[in-house]
Parts: C-alpha cells; sequence; structure tokens
C-alpha cells in the first residue's frame, strides 16, 4: 500500500466522475496551494455538533446515542465557534470527498494548527469507497479558549493506493454520504455482546426526567404523557 503523490491525486481528480478510479474533493478552493507532495489540504466546514451533559451522569454507547447529547449549530464563514480549554467539539470538512473502490485515506492535523495543542481527526481511517464531508473530531487540549473559523485549513487528507482492490456491488456503510458532522452510531450493548456468546449484559438503570434534568420538557409538557425530546424517556400521569 503506497501514498499517492501529488500528481497520482492530480490525476484521479482530472478523471471522468464516472470512471471507478475518480477523486473527487470539493470545492478545492486555492487548488494551485492545497497540494503538498503527498497531501491535500481540507478546510473546516460551517456545521458543528456541541457534547451536552445528558440527563445522566455518563454517556451510554446505546443505539439512542446518537439523538442525544449533541446541540447541532450553523457557524457562517465570518464568524467563529467559542471551544473552551479541554472541551472538545464535532465539525466537518468543508470539501465532499468521494474515494474509488482502490483509494483509502487518513486525516491528519496541520502542523501549525497542532502547535496550538488542538487535535483534529476523523475516526481516524477513510475507508475506499466512502462518500461525503468528512466527520472531525476536534479537542481543545489546551488550556485556554480557542476559536474556530469555517473555511480555514484544519487538516491534511493522505491517500493510499489499494492494489487489486475490486468496487463493491452494494454501498454499506454505517457512515455513508453525510453532509453535516454525525454523532457517534451505536447498537445496544446487549446486541454486540450476545452475538459473542454473552446472555446477560448488565445495563445501568436509568432515572425519570425531572425538571432539574429535563427543564424545557417538563416545562412545555407538565406532567401530562410526553416523550422527553432530551432524554427520550416516556411517561404517562397517574
Amino acid at each position: 500500500m503506497g501514498i499517492l503523490s501529488k500528481d497520482q491525486i492530480i490525476g484521479r481528480l482530472n478523471l471522468p466522475v464516472t470512471d471507478p478510479s475518480s477523486l473527487v474533493i470539493s470545492p478545492l478552493l486555492q487548488a494551485r496551494s492545497a497540494f503538498d507532495t503527498e497531501s491535500v489540504d481540507l478546510r473546516l466546514g460551517t456545521h458543528f455538533l456541541l457534547p451536552q451533559s445528558p440527563p445522566q451522569p455518563f454517556s451510554f454507547p446505546g443505539a439512542k446515542s446518537s439523538h442525544v447529547g449533541h446541540e447541532h449549530v450553523h457557524i457562517p464563514l465570518g464568524r467563529y465557534l467559542v471551544v473552551p480549554a479541554h472541551q472538545t467539539v464535532l465539525g466537518a470538512t468543508l470539501e465532499f470527498v468521494k474515494l474509488p473502490h482502490n483509494v483509502s485515506g487518513q486525516i491528519l492535523t496541520k502542523s501549525s494548527v497542532a502547535r496550538t495543542f488542538v487535535v483534529v481527526e476523523t475516526a481516524p481511517w477513510i475507508h475506499p469507497e466512502y462518500r461525503g464531508c468528512l466527520t472531525l473530531e476536534i479537542a481543545n487540549v489546551s488550556n485556554t479558549a480557542l476559536l474556530l473559523y469555517p473555511g480555514r485549513l484544519v487538516a491534511q487528507l493522505i491517500l493510499f493506493d489499494v492494489p487489486e482492490a475490486k468496487p463493491s456491488r452494494i454501498q454499506d456503510a454505517t457512515y455513508m454520504g453525510p453532509v453535516y458532522p454525525e454523532a457517534p452510531k451505536f447498537r445496544n450493548p446487549q446486541h454486540d455482546l450476545r452475538t459473542i456468546g454473552v446472555d446477560e449484559t448488565e445495563v445501568p438503570e436509568f432515572g425519570h426526567p425531572a425538571p432539574t434534568r429535563c427543564p424545557e420538557c417538563y416545562a412545555k409538557f407538565g406532567p401530562l404523557k410526553y416523550e422527553c425530546t432530551f432524554c427520550g424517556f416516556r411517561e404517562l400521569s397517574h
């Protein structure tokens, strides 16, 4: 598995999009300066997922985890997002990427960004035939707040040749075709562990929503029948 050079990347970008070996990175702004000898610079997009405190004192990696615990915000070009010290946020690349069946990729933080003690990556390997904007896990590990400006260069995409790979007949992936940052997707732990022979899995108890936990939902619905849009708990009044 070899790293694609600048000329090899440009060659694939110039192929017709219908060619199975074609590569798409769009929009490729300031294309003349976007390439290094073996990488492509990527910019920060305008949509973010901000982690929120869950209604319970832990994060449960289950089926509902992608629906709770994050707030979606849009920061237009020219504005900035404040990330406090030692906090994290999910962002996405400004560019939409289509990898061919015989190319994989990896995201690395640009050195200038890394020297401000900010870590930017995807999960972190990009599989062949991926389509979509790349979700970025952004961690501010410095001791001061960080200002993120959408549109600025934040990462480098390195591409690898995958010899003898063949196109898939069916596109089937957990994360495929997103244009916004995506929250993590899990199945319930019981389901995953059952596949390896674990019949009983301990699950923590989830407390009932209360004004101090779900004030927005409680104020809107009171003690009537409702489903909390924050934690998903359903309750019937008696």
